[in-house]
């Protein structure tokens, strides 16, 4: 308001100084007077225009800071709605497509924040203010100036309505743009491997394209009525300087007054002219806000209950109870009951897709079960405090993912201030030592984005370590030593089972090496549990598991009391062919 004032004060100096200085019959007065005067003027002026000057420094610096203030808390609301969101919401969810939210619309709303309001206001202002000082100089003239007014306002409100499709397909396109990127850079070992820049090159070159054709129709929209507006502010001040003029010419008012009145009149004309600009960024704020609340407002499908149960302390006893779970109608887990007592190793062996992650996953609420109940000590994990029973739940995932951080980072995270003699236990027992040691920055060592530089078991050994050090009352390995050579897995195994404080773990393999010393095996099929118990009565059931023994042991083994060998380190290692890959 203060900038608008300021604003306002030149065009009465420039009144004065036409009408008492370039034209002395207005008030007669000799040579030095009128210089003196217009000096004072003048000075006056430049006071005026420096005063707005640093009006306009501070209100843009203001407005700035707090637009920038704007956009930090909006993105941190964002990503704590995005962090706060159960697993079901990143499967249908791109990384590319939250990455263009966070990014790029957030930019769009504080676009409208820092300038598009920012110019609006200012318009208003100015249109107030010119248009009661216009009313005071000459009541005619300001009505004629104000004739164009409605139309220029219904031109910007069509201009807005009319570019909200086009900004949102806009919006839309960026997001898939940036998800090819993303996904590009995140699987380039693949399309090195398989000689594919070429083709993904042609597949970006599709979505820029058609970003490119989305942003020209926004374009065309935006171009269609600017000239419109153009006009409309046009025409209105030659009609209004053409009558002014003619008011001069008939001596019903001063050319000082006229030059007065045409500066009010700039002010008027000019917001207007912008208005087609300040339509843009609304609509285009609008389309990016709306992407905005589509996640603000989405509520995660698995929450703490409002009054949670927090016992003090987790045994890791695990029971389900005829749990059944289906997504999009298709059943992905039919009447599943098993009970692990505390500190007991649970087994869980299966051909691909048949629900064996889904199942473990159902331990630390990553979804609920459409029927049945898990329980965790006898308490149903619906009625626990989230953090605390996934605090409770170490992980590793059947999908190996590192930090680019350090492997001190790495392994420490969730524990940050653990001591460097607990990181290096968890370690020894993960078998991670071994190749952490020889390296030249051993802990202090940066791994790159996913672990890259690390091979795949060292990778699968890292991420064991830090599940270890949560020293968690349950610990899930969900195909955590694939990548393994047979004599490492073997010693995993064996300083797992020598951990002074056994949690209740379970197994996901392949492998029968990895389940042999299960205290139960459970073999699914389809979804269901169709054999359980120990390794040798399951090889004498002749059942599924025992087809599996035969094959990655070539028939030997009559009672399944060897474990046999072979594998090898960084793939599969002999499993029958429906029992391979990740489930």
């Amino acid at each position: 308001m203060l900038v608008v004032a300021a604003a306002l004060v030149p065009p009465a100096i420039a009144q004065r100084i036409v009408d008492y200085v370039f034209v002395p019959s207005v008030k007669e007065g000799n040579f030095s007077s009128r210089t003196t005067l217009l000096l004072s003027l003048i000075a006056a002026l430049v006071v005026a225009n420096v005063l707005r000057a640093g009006l306009i420094f501070l209100r843009n610096n203001m407005v700035e800071v707090y637009s920038q203030r704007a956009q930090r808390d909006l993105k941190q609301r964002l990503y704590d709605r995005i962090q706060a969101q159960s697993f079901g919401f990143f499967h249908t969810t791109r990384t590319g497509e939250l990455m263009a939210r966070m990014t790029n619309d957030v930019e769009m709303v504080r676009g409208l924040l820092a300038q598009g309001l920012l110019q609006g206001a200012s318009g208003i202002l100015f249109f107030i203010g010119a248009a009661a000082l216009l009313g005071v100089l000459n009541w005619q003239l300001a009505l004629i100036s104000a004739l164009a007014s409605p139309w220029l306002f219904m031109t910007a409100l069509k201009l807005r309505k009319s570019m909200r499709p086009t900004t949102t397909e806009v919006r839309a396109q960026f997001s898939r743009l940036n998800t090819r990127v993303q996904e590009n850079i995140s699987g380039i070992r693949v399309v090195k491997a398989f000689m594919r820049h070429a083709y993904e090159l042609m597949r970006f070159q599709k979505e820029n394209t058609a970003l490119t054709a989305a942003r020209n129709r926004n374009l065309a929209v935006w171009a269609r009525y600017l000239p419109a507006l153009e006009f409309l502010s046009g025409i209105s001040s030659a009609i209004v300087l053409l009558a002014g003029g003619w008011m001069v010419i008939q001596g019903r008012i001063t050319l000082g007054t006229w030059v007065q009145f045409n500066g009010y009149l700039w002010m008027i004309v000019q917001p207007m002219r912008t208005l087609g600009d300040v339509a843009n960024q609304v609509a285009m704020a609008e389309s990016s806000a709306e992407r905005l609340c589509e996640i603000l407002d989405r509520r995660p499908a698995v929450t703490s209950p409002a009054t949670p149960r927090r016992p003090e302390h987790i045994r890791g006893e695990v029971e389900l109870r005829n749990v059944s779970w289906a997504v999009d109608g298709h059943e992905i887990l039919k009447g599943i009951n098993l009970r692990a007592p505390a500190g007991s190793t649970i087994a869980v062996m299966g051909p691909t897709g048949c629900g064996k992650t889904s199942l473990v996953n159902l331990i630390p609420r990553f979804f609920d079960p459409d029927e049945g109940q898990v329980l965790v000590d006898g308490i149903d994990v619906r009625e626990l405090d989230l953090k605390q029973l996934r605090g409770s739940v170490g992980l590793v995932a059947q999908e190996t993912f590192l930090f680019s951080d350090t492997l001190y980072g790495n392994l420490t995270y969730g524990q940050e201030d653990a001591p460097i003699e607990r990181v290096r236990e968890a370690a020894v027992t993960a078998q991670a030592e071994e190749f952490i040691t020889p390296l030249e920055e051993g802990y202090e060592t940066v791994v790159g984005e996913r672990g890259v530089g690390l091979s795949g078991g060292q990778k699968q050994r890292a991420s064991l370590a830090r599940a270890l050090m949560k020293q968690a009352p349950i610990l899930i390995l969900d195909d955590a030593t694939s990548s393994v050579d047979m004599e490492t897995e073997t010693r995993i195994q064996q300083a797992l089972r020598e951990l002074e404080a056994r949690a209740t773990t379970f197994i996901i393999a392949h492998r029968i090496s990895s389940v042999l010393h299960a205290d139960q095996i459970l073999v699914m099929d389809h979804g269901q549990i169709v054999e359980r118990g120990r390794h040798a009565e399951l090889v004498r059931s002749g059942g599924l598991y025992a087809e599996y023994f035969r094959v990655q042991h070539g028939g030997r083994g009559g009672n399944g009391d060897a474990a046999g060998s072979g594998g090898r380190d960084g793939g599969e290692h002999g499993t029958h062919p429906s029992a391979t890959g990740a489930s």
